[in-house]
């Protein structure tokens, strides 16, 4: 499945690359911030979080469709708490959210009277971290005098997000909401609970260059 993901992204970089080479257009980037609300049965704390991002867009093709690469990083001091689950056996876990997606989007783009329209559809991969302190680390394969390791007492857990939202623009001003579903049991059954799935609801603001 990770392979799949990879390959369908890849996939994107191609056909951007093929976009690109046929406009004359100057290229675009996008700069977002905004809320958002990630509800999972795990939290014993639930609170909006923040975040911001940037994403390179791509010229639209003839039928009004464009891609964007980037990512965004999201903080929300909601609380997790839950057993993790590593090399058999679970560690208890309670700690802040953290998030950072990289991935692709594509954009479809209508135009209403002054207001240009956005339907957006993303497929990224999206990292939640949190706190590690009392989780051991992987166990080095061999020392080696001449390696430097850094413990940052953090764990994660990685897994896809599939995202749909709508945006509108004035000129090179957006707002926009987008829903989205983050599978985290989709390759970490053993590490987390069965519920840990969750939606996320984000609203924010565009700037565009």
């Amino acid at each position: 499945m990770k392979a799949f993901i990879l390959f369908l992204l890849l996939g994107c970089t191609q056909i951007m690359a093929q976009v690109e080479g046929t406009h004359q257009s100057r290229k675009k980037w996008l700069i977002e911030a905004g809320s958002y609300l990630n509800f999972s049965p795990a939290k014993t704390k639930q609170s909006p979080g923040f975040y911001i991002g940037s994403w390179y867009r791509f010229p639209e093709d003839e039928t009004g469709i464009h891609l964007e690469m980037g990512g965004n990083f999201g903080y929300s001091s909601s609380v997790y708490n839950f057993d993790y689950g590593k090399r058999d056996r679970f560690y208890p876990v309670n700690s802040k959210e953290y998030m950072l997606n990289l991935g692709a989007r594509m954009i479809q783009g209508y135009t209403s009277g002054k207001t240009k329209i956005e339907w957006v559809t993303e497929l990224s991969f999206h990292n939640l971290f949190f706190d590690g302190k009392g989780i051991p680390n992987e166990p080095r394969e061999e020392e080696d005098e001449n390696t430097i390791y850094v413990n940052v007492d953090a764990e994660s857990v990685a897994t896809v997000k599939i995202g749909q939202g709508i945006r509108f623009w004035r000129n090179n001003v957006g707002l926009g909401v987008q829903a989205s579903y983050m599978p985290y049991r989709l390759w970490y059954k053993n590490t987390v609970p069965e519920g840990f799935n969750s939606f996320s609801v984000e609203a924010g603001i565009y700037f565009k260059f």
